[in-house]
């Protein structure tokens, strides 16, 4: 899933300069096209990106029209917008507005808000609830992060895997269990409401001795185990304290060492997400990498309305 990605203020243009950076590619291509907006020109020298994917804008209110005209005409393949912002930012937040509402009108494509949430004093709750319901209109999908220190991490690790849908590796060959496209998770973000994704990631111990003696039946039942518990740590670690309950919709998706990917373990994993709540919709699927010691698990819920302030 390849997104064109825009920063807007200066903690959503640093996300975009790590999107970049780090960035997952297949077939050498990144799947993060990244470019930036700011309104302060010192900002604007910070960020480690060509200088044709920075933009200024002057005030608070600036035009941003010439920004997209120029992004949306550039000769690359994009099958949905990413716009980064932090809701305490008051030139990224109305900047995003603009850009979402801009970005659906020219590309046609499904366009995603994500959105930092700051600590809040009682004051503020209701101006970052109120600039959470506007951006929700502006966008197609909303998904909401607290905007504690180090997050830009969890961010790139959770944008990373869902980047992977879709996806072929030409040199790889492998193709998952179960093929989870784009459209599997642009339906599965969209709905009223915004969306929490939650992540977890195990090593898989490099172990020659159960590889060879175990029963492959022992073996299942390991590999299993570790997805469900992946799972469960996912739904501990999610990226704002959503109400999943209410959830209308869930995405699971799993990458990593193929042979660590079991058909039992997915289905329990759903079954555990559909436990919660019987009517919702959960859509999954999963990624092989051949060669890694890792995997990864992570799960979005959507058509959230309540969470609760740290």
């Amino acid at each position: 899933m390849r997104l064109l990605t825009i920063g807007s203020g200066l903690r959503g243009a640093k996300i975009a300069e790590l999107l970049h950076k780090k960035g997952v590619k297949v077939n050498r291509v990144s799947l993060f096209k990244c470019f930036c907006v700011l309104n302060n020109e010192e900002h604007l020298r910070s960020v480690s990106l060509k200088e044709d994917r920075k933009f200024y804008v002057h005030g608070l209110r600036g035009d941003v029209s010439g920004f997209v005209n120029k992004v949306t005409s550039l000769y690359e393949i994009f099958e949905g917008s990413l716009v980064i912002t932090s809701l305490e930012d008051d030139f990224g937040y109305l900047t995003s507005l603009e850009l979402c509402e801009r970005l659906k009108k020219m590309t046609g494509e499904t366009v995603i808000a994500l959105a930092l949430v700051p600590q809040l004093d009682t004051s503020s709750i209701g101006e970052i609830k109120k600039r959470i319901r506007s951006l929700r209109d502006s966008a197609d999908v909303l998904i909401l992060f607290e905007g504690d220190v180090g997050v830009e991490r969890k961010i790139l690790r959770v944008m990373n895997l869902i980047s992977l849908a879709g996806e072929i590796d030409l040199k790889k060959k492998v193709a998952g269990e179960v093929v989870v496209d784009t459209s599997d998770v642009f339906n599965a973000l969209r709905g009223d409401g915004f969306a929490i994704a939650g992540i977890a990631e195990r090593k898989i111990p490099l172990d020659l001795k159960s590889l060879i003696f175990k029963r492959e039946s022992a073996l299942k039942a390991l590999r299993t185990r570790r997805m469900i518990e992946l799972t469960e740590e996912a739904l501990r670690n999610v990226s704002i304290n959503g109400d999943v309950e209410t959830s209308k919709s869930a995405l699971l998706l799993f990458a990593g060492k193929p042979e660590e990917i079991t058909m039992e373990g997915l289905f329990s994993s759903i079954s555990m997400i559909e436990n919660l709540n019987r009517d919702i919709v959960v859509r999954y699927g999963d990624y092989p990498i051949p060669g890694m010691r890792k995997l990864a698990a992570v799960l979005i819920f959507s058509g959230i309305r309540k969470f609760r302030f740290a």
